[in-house]
């Protein structure tokens, strides 16, 4: 009996899709070719993060590095294209992702010790570091904020459905479904002007 696929399995295609990413960029710089690149590997990723999250309520630790990564790279190369210091970026960087991170594992623990429960999955969480090295912690607050208002949107609907006897009344959003594709939104928002 053959072994069922795992998320796991797609870790090396993530990272080598990143790797393609990541040398389109560079040869490509940050002009349009590696703009559309860029945001290949980044719809490819998100489509992955939101298929998994959809799927089984779990983000895939692959896809989110390679997020971090990809942003990473684009945001290097961007700081040099621009002729702003690279030194500068990369201390960003280092700030970025931490911050995004604590502020949603912040908000987890205080869930948890509220309702008794995790609220937030730690692959949001992780998520939110790659978002923060993706965006910035400026445009990962508001892509929080934008996915935020849609989870909101999208749990009233069920809700609605629910009380009309249309649907299950499934109380448990698949969050990174919904901030994966606005972290792409918002890097698109801040690329266009770049390329």
């Amino acid at each position: 009996m053959a072994r069922p696929v795992t998320a796991d399995d797609y870790g090396p295609a993530c990272l080598l899709l990143t790797g393609v990413g990541a040398l389109a960029v560079q040869v490509w710089g940050t002009g349009s070719l590696g703009l559309t690149a860029a945001g290949t590997v980044l719809a490819l990723l998100v489509a992955r993060i939101a298929w998994q999250d959809l799927t089984d309520f779990t983000i895939p630790d692959s896809a989110t590095l390679a997020l971090a990564i990809l942003g990473a790279i684009w945001r290097m190369a961007t700081a040099g294209a621009s002729g702003e210091s690279v030194t500068e970026e990369l201390t960003l960087l280092a700030l970025d992702g931490p911050l995004c991170f604590g502020a949603l594992l912040i908000l987890r623990e205080v869930y948890f010790r509220r309702r008794g429960y995790d609220g937030i999955g730690l692959g949001d969480v992780k998520l939110a570091a790659a978002g923060g090295i993706l965006v910035g912690t400026g445009g990962f607050a508001w892509c929080l904020f934008g996915a935020s208002l849609v989870g909101i949107g999208l749990l009233v609907g069920r809700r609605a459905l629910a009380v009309s006897g249309g649907g299950g009344s499934e109380e448990r959003l698949a969050f990174g479904a919904v901030l994966a594709p606005a972290l792409a939104l918002g890097w698109l928002a801040a690329a266009i002007p770049a390329g």
